[in-house]
């Protein structure tokens, strides 16, 4: 056991995870459009996962953790579904990191001899990396709104609209 666990040592990682986490969640719930919102809703249930995962079955880093695989995989197909549905490139930035964070199970599954601090910074700082892509993003739309006025959020992926779309028809001219 470490001597300074439990000893009211401040993790600054841990600070700094977590004020990410709320300047993140909180900026895209109040400022951001609908996809930064859904981006928050992922995170929040990445969040959930991992805190009653806590309860259920802490972590050690010495084997792979059956939680954080699940946080991860959420994480994944949570982002790269706002990653195809969004007009926005945070969603595929983030998507890419939840897939480094996920591979990193896989690594901890293939090599037990990796370090457990080596698997918990693979699984975690990808996942910080795409709160800072939430804020990024966030960002973007607001910028987008105040120069614009409004900012579309979805694709459409009907037929019917791909020439109706002025950006759409001038990229098209050029094939």
């Amino acid at each position: 056991m470490n001597p300074m666990e439990g000893a009211g040592v401040i993790n600054t990682e841990q600070v700094v995870f977590f004020l990410l986490l709320v300047v993140s969640v909180g900026l895209a719930l109040w400022k951001g459009g609908a996809p930064e919102r859904w981006g928050a809703v992922v995170i929040l249930a990445m969040l959930g996962i991992e805190a009653l995962a806590e309860v259920v079955l802490p972590s050690g880093f010495r084997r792979v953790d059956p939680f954080s695989l699940l946080t991860d995989f959420v994480g994944t197909v949570g982002f790269g579904w706002l990653a195809l549905q969004a007009l926005r490139i945070w969603p595929l930035w983030a998507t890419s990191l939840q897939l480094l964070s996920l591979s990193a199970h896989f690594a901890r599954w293939a090599d037990l001899g990796i370090p457990p601090l080596v698997y918990a910074v693979m699984r975690g700082t990808p996942t910080a990396f795409a709160l800072l892509a939430l804020i990024f993003g966030t960002i973007l739309h607001l910028r987008r709104q105040r120069r614009h006025g409004s900012d579309r959020s979805w694709q459409d992926w009907s037929r019917d609209t791909a020439g109706s779309d002025p950006f759409r028809a001038s990229f098209s001219r050029h094939w």
